[in-house]
């Protein structure tokens, strides 16, 4: 399913104020986003869609729900979330937006489940092996 014209624009638009809301210049955030100045412009600009996996990278960074930034949904960067709607609700909903089958959605947020626990994992792996080499990086202290 492709989305129409004024869809991508309004995505685009919603993308530049969670970009503006931090301060970042445009090539500041491709740069950022590891992203082709001008693939992030077209982003931006509403001429190309940016997948899935750059909309939760751009929600995350942004710090914005993915709700939100895909079809304006609460939790933007100036706004706050709705009572009572749980993050799950939001992802639930970005996902049936980006045109996933709601019936494929527990396989997805399984597979997600995973991932963020394989993530955690491998981040306390990476802070354990900092925190045994820093006092070798440290200066020794001179004695009087």
């Amino acid at each position: 399913m492709k989305p129409d014209k004024t869809l991508l624009k309004k995505r685009g638009e919603r993308l530049r104020q969670a970009r503006e809301a931090i301060g970042l210049s445009v090539e500041e955030a491709s740069t950022a986003f590891g992203a082709a100045y001008s693939t992030y412009a077209a982003h931006e600009n509403g001429t190309t869609a940016y997948p899935l996996s750059a909309a939760i990278e751009y929600a995350k960074r942004y710090r914005v729900s993915l709700d939100w930034l895909v079809h304006g949904g609460a939790d933007g960067p100036r706004g706050k979330a709705e009572k009572g709607q749980t993050s799950e609700a939001a992802l639930r909903s970005a996902l049936i937006a980006y045109g996933v089958d709601s019936g494929d959605l527990p396989a997805v947020f399984k597979a997600i489940k995973g991932f963020v626990a394989e993530s955690d994992v491998e981040q306390s792996r990476q802070d354990h092996l900092r925190d045994q080499s820093a006092p070798a990086n440290r200066p020794r202290a001179k004695s009087p």
